[in-house]
């Protein structure tokens, strides 16, 4: 068994990749919940940038003692992990702003399946960006087809 880098220690063994999915799904229904919940936030507030102003500083707030938490473990490059976090912030804001703006203007039930296109756009940019870290497969290619297939069907329908 090889052993994975994870940032401030090594882990080893297949229980990793099975705890990144378990997080994957937790995102999976986070999200979900986040945009039946945003709908009856647009409705109520009508001000989309607004909401996604106080849904970004609410989960900054809750989640700054689980951060400050994580400081106490020293990294070997705090400046350079925190831009990319930082561009990585910046584009996630961008893509709450534009589901929340998305969903006042629209159904939830058509919304979400067109944001869960990401997955698409995931795999050209680890394909253009990140080939010294990510083996981009024909299987995740395939994988990713089916994703996009099922949204053109919901959404036609």
């Amino acid at each position: 068994m090889s052993a994975i880098k994870t940032g401030q220690r090594e882990a080893k063994g297949p229980s990793l990749p099975l705890r990144g999915y378990l997080f994957a799904f937790s995102a999976a229904i986070a999200y979900a919940a986040s945009q039946v919940v945003a709908r009856e936030g647009v409705k109520e507030l009508e001000a989309p940038l607004l909401g996604t102003t106080i849904a970004l500083v609410v989960a900054t707030l809750g989640f700054i003692p689980l951060a400050v938490r994580s400081l106490s473990t020293p990294s070997t490059d705090f400046r350079g992990g925190a831009l990319f976090f930082a561009g990585a912030g910046i584009f996630s804001a961008t893509g709450v702003a534009s589901l929340f703006l998305a969903i006042e203007r629209a159904e939830v039930v058509v919304v979400s399946p067109i944001s869960s296109t990401h997955p698409l756009f995931t795999l050209l940019f680890a394909a253009l960006l990140l080939r010294h870290l990510e083996r981009i497969t024909l299987r995740l290619v395939f994988g990713g087809m089916l994703v996009f297939a099922g949204v053109v069907l919901i959404t036609v329908s």
